[in-house]
């Protein structure tokens, strides 16, 4: 990637712009299998749509053979119009309508809460002759030895799933429906994604199948939450590989005589871990200004297009300039909305020369981000792969027929 690579794409396509890697990403979802069929053949990958929709993206997920992994009617819905027929249904909410449709569908729904068994008992009495197979979510426990909760932002409990007190109340009214259960599903996002969260999780669920011999179950599954794909100029070397974590779950599930009695096919959900690296952020150079002594440099693009959850790391990054500079001063990149908060990145090295139409790339925000950002402010920006000398529009940029057409007037 060059400047003149950035200035032709600038000038048909206008700035800012996502580039996306679709050969990086099809690479992460086989190097994660991979780690896996090494040691066990039965393994699905559900990949994670809420972490990153973009329609061409999911696409390679389903040439992979991957199922999709959604948590919403939106993305149910989307899963289907984009040719999905393997589909893993997860969310805490799940209105009738759209549970009873993917029962009729088949596909693979692990129950959330208590509310959703009206639904589903509703459907097995309009079906009595259909064999009829759920899926349940575990809470569980991710307390390590040393009682310290690993639970997403400190938390002392997640909130999702049937607590096994639950089970002893749910599995026998299931049963009694005829209702098989096909599905165990342990999903627990935490604050380190740490190897040893996946051992605890295994085994609880583990647990649970011997303990109410789930015998039917055709899916054992871990979820996602794993570390994976990072951009170039993050430090992974103390970070987790695909191998750990699969190693980690094996030795769990085939030291397991229920398991290998059974031999369910192990499900894993990965977003973040295969996307991370797979798209980057260009925007321009529009104005630098020395204020009270901080510098700053104003780019056409937002900090809501890069990291919308506002956090406070400097992702890799890189300036193009049209002349090579060796000389640098310290400088926040900030963004085009009128929100002081709109920094991009803080307190970073800067070409001396840099000034008016040069380019800043962000690495790294392929995960949540194209998800997660709003239409504010500005129109949201167009997605370019490069394949070669070939540029494809992924998404174009969005127009204001685009802003007005869900608005009545």
């Amino acid at each position: 990637m060059d400047i003149k690579t950035l200035d032709t794409i600038a000038k048909q396509y206008g700035t800012p712009f996502y580039l996306m890697d679709g050969e990086v990403y099809l690479k992460n979802i086989k190097a994660f299998r991979d780690a896996f069929k090494q040691r066990y053949d039965h393994l699905i990958i559900g990949y994670s749509f809420k972490t990153n929709y973009v329609p061409a993206l999911c696409k390679i997920a389903k040439e992979a053979g991957c199922y999709a992994e959604v948590v919403s009617e939106m993305e149910y819905l989307l899963a289907q119009h984009l040719g999905y027929d393997k589909i893993i249904f997860n969310g805490p909410i799940k209105n009738e309508d759209i549970l009873k449709k993917a029962l009729a569908d088949k596909a693979v729904i692990n129950l959330d809460s208590y509310y959703e068994l009206g639904a589903v008992f509703e459907y097995k009495k309009e079906h009595p002759y259909e064999e009829v197979g759920v899926g349940l979510r575990l809470n569980i426990d991710l307390t390590d030895a040393n009682g310290v909760s690993k639970v997403q932002c400190g938390l002392r409990t997640g909130r999702f799933g049937f607590t096994k007190d639950l089970l002893y109340e749910i599995i026998p009214l299931l049963r009694k429906q005829g209702i098989k259960i096909i599905s165990l599903h342990g999903h627990t996002s935490s604050s380190d994604r740490a190897v040893e969260n996946y051992r605890l999780i295994t085994r609880q669920m583990l647990q649970i199948c011997e303990l109410f011999q789930l015998n039917d179950l055709s899916y054992f599954d871990v979820g996602g939450g794993f570390f994976g794909a990072a951009a170039k100029g993050i430090n992974v070397s103390d970070r987790p590989k695909y191998k750990d974590y699969a190693d980690c779950i094996l030795d769990e599930c085939l030291g397991n005589k229920w398991f290998n009695a059974v031999k369910p096919n192990i499900v894993i959900e990965p977003g973040v871990s295969v996307v991370a690296n797979v798209f980057s952020y260009v925007s321009k150079i529009f104005q630098i200004k020395e204020i009270a002594g901080i510098n700053f440099l104003t780019t056409d693009g937002s900090v809501f297009d890069v990291k919308p959850t506002l956090h406070n790391n400097n992702l890799p990054h890189k300036f193009f300039t049209n002349e090579v500079c060796h000389d640098e001063y310290i400088a926040n990149l900030v963004g085009s909305t009128c929100m002081e908060k709109d920094v991009i990145l803080n307190q970073v090295s800067v070409p001396s020369n840099i000034g008016y139409g040069d380019y800043v790339k962000i690495d790294g925000i392929g995960a949540y981000t194209m998800s997660l950002t709003p239409t504010f402010i500005n129109f949201l920006s167009p997605i370019i792969e490069i394949k070669g000398n070939t540029t494809t529009v992924v998404r174009r940029r969005q127009t204001l027929e685009d802003v007005m057409s869900i608005y009545n007037m």
